[in-house]
């Protein structure tokens, strides 16, 4: 559930691209009395909070292969070196053909840099964390500027000199291909974030989800409700101040904003961990929302990439082209695409036990230790007979 929720939250903040774009002007200019503070709430309660708290449970899930590892007497990190080459590819792919915000790329780097980590014992792996987290804290204040537009000067025949902004939708509609031509001819600008910005922070959470496995978070014991209420307490208690600091007349607030998406964002999605978890723990998590949620969870890789196609075939210019939207409408397309997911996922839950992508990824994974696997369980299979026979 907790995936399904980083899943969904993750498209509120992404849906904005899509319905209006960076300095679109359904954003730029708000076209309604509420669309103004919605923009705000929802960037308030997403920007970044959502995407952390999928970093923190990649970690986790991280924790889960690297025991399963263990048990099944498989060499680490092998196998999971190879799962995030695919990852890779697999977030190559998705970045070329869909979106060039895609997540997927810098995951398998930075994963495969990981991996190996979780040999350590849990203190050095402590340490590793607090210097991962050191170096995002150093690159973060190191240049305060904040993110600003690398595309290249627009031509002037597309700025708005009464606004001093740039009049989007002036400019010329690409072809999906133009767009994907665009995309990978600009590759490395704009995998900057994916690349550089974000490794050391993506490596810090990533850790964090594995000690948090490690030290029983995700138990039922009172250790466990313990530590969800510190982390519901201390993130939201310091992250919720931090992120509203930013629109408040007060000093520090230029400050706040070059750290809110990725350092205050981080803190925040702590909270949101430990929050959910505490009220997934008093109510049990049977309700409807929460066994949909948990179907887009299940089946999260297919829904993340599926919810940018969707969108991307409604809103882009060669598409339906249905934007751009004002915030009102702007939600309501997030609503309608998370029930989208929620309904797709909960169809094919019925028939299958992971999703359409999860189901080709696990036979790829799985291809090149195939032979291995079974040489092994043969094995295991004899002693078990011998030792069965020696018994009798």
């Amino acid at each position: 559930m907790l995936r399904g929720i980083a899943i969904v939250g993750t498209l509120l903040t992404n849906i904005w691209l899509f319905t209006g774009g960076v300095g679109g002007e359904s954003i730029g200019r708000p076209d309604g009395r509420w669309d103004g503070d919605i923009l705000l709430l929802s960037g308030m309660l997403s920007n970044g909070k959502f995407l952390g708290l999928l970093s923190i449970l990649f970690g986790v899930g991280m924790a889960i292969q690297f025991e399963s590892a263990m048990r099944h007497g498989h060499r680490w990190p092998w196998r999971y070196e190879w799962r995030s080459l695919l990852l890779l590819a697999d977030g190559f792919i998705h970045f070329a053909l869909v979106v060039d915000f895609d997540i997927l790329m810098g995951y398998a780097l930075v994963a495969m840099v990981v991996a190996p980590l979780l040999r350590l014992r849990t203190k050095w792996l402590v340490v590793a964390t607090a210097l991962a987290g050191a170096l995002h804290l150093f690159l973060q204040t190191r240049d305060m500027s904040g993110m600003t537009y690398t595309g290249g000067p627009l031509p002037e025949d597309f700025r708005d000199d009464a606004a001093g902004t740039a009049d989007w939708s002036r400019l010329p509609t690409p072809t999906y291909f133009e767009e994907v031509a665009g995309r990978i001819g600009d590759f490395w600008n704009a995998r900057y974030e994916a690349f550089i910005i974000v490794p050391p922070l993506s490596a810090f959470l990533f850790l964090s989800g594995v000690l948090l496995w490690r030290a029983g978070l995700f138990k039922g014991d009172e250790r466990a409700r313990t530590l969800s209420r510190r982390l519901a307490i201390g993130g939201l208690g310091l992250g919720v101040p931090l992120t509203v600091w930013e629109y408040l007349p007060l000093p520090g607030g230029d400050i706040t904003a070059s750290l809110s998406r990725y350092t205050i964002a981080p803190i925040v999605a702590f909270g949101y961990l430990g929050l959910t978890l505490i009220l997934l723990r008093r109510r049990g998590g049977s309700g409807f929302f929460a066994r949909r949620l948990a179907d887009v969870g299940k089946t999260a890789l297919s829904c993340y990439m599926l919810q940018n196609v969707v969108a991307l075939i409604l809103f882009s210019g060669w598409g339906l082209a249905l934007g751009p939207l004002g915030s009102v409408g702007t939600i309501a397309a997030w609503a309608g695409i998370s029930g989208l997911l929620m309904l797709a996922a909960s169809l094919w839950l019925r028939r299958f036990r992971q999703g359409p992508f999860e189901l080709v990824w696990r036979a790829a994974v799985d291809a090149p230790f195939r032979k291995a696997d079974r040489a092994r369980a043969h094995e295991r299979r004899e002693r078990e007979k011998d030792a069965s026979l020696s018994a009798s």
